[in-house]
């Protein structure tokens, strides 16, 4: 097995560079074609989300979701936390968040120790349906 990098992913979703889109192509193909597994872990998809939407790509929020997802669902890679990138891609693509505070709202509500979180952004937390505490709250 081996661990992807984000920038193997953006030259193949992209299709930007001359010499490294084709061989990340190449890379995917084998993937599929021979017994080859690669591991997706979800710092790399922060970063995927974060680059996709920059000035230089422009991808909007459903067309990094649906871009990701395809490669998630592919037989040969393997997505470490599947089920909360999973539904944190949802979140994501659906409110005016980021992937990294729709992770950790997945996180919270698919734990049984985890209680909430602590955090100066209720506008997002708000926005994810999920209960979050402000600093200030949890010292009183």
């Amino acid at each position: 097995m081996y661990l992807l990098d984000t920038n193997v992913i953006i030259r193949f979703l992209t299709n930007d560079d001359e010499i490294q889109s084709p061989q990340a192509f190449q890379l995917f193909k084998k993937t599929i074609e021979e017994d080859l597994t690669l591991v997706l872990h979800p710092l790399v998809i922060v970063e995927c989300c974060y680059i996709l939407q920059s000035k230089r790509y422009g991808y909007t929020k459903e067309e990094v979701k649906e871009n990701l997802f395809r490669l998630i669902a592919s037989s040969n890679i393997k997505t470490i936390e599947k089920e909360i990138v999973e539904k944190a891609l949802e979140a994501f693509s659906k409110h005016n968040v980021d992937f990294t505070d729709a992770y950790i709202a997945v996180t919270v509500n698919l734990s049984q120790d985890l209680h909430s979180t602590i955090t100066w952004n209720k506008k997002d937390f708000k926005r994810l349906s999920t209960e979050f505490y402000k600093p200030e709250d949890i010292l009183k």
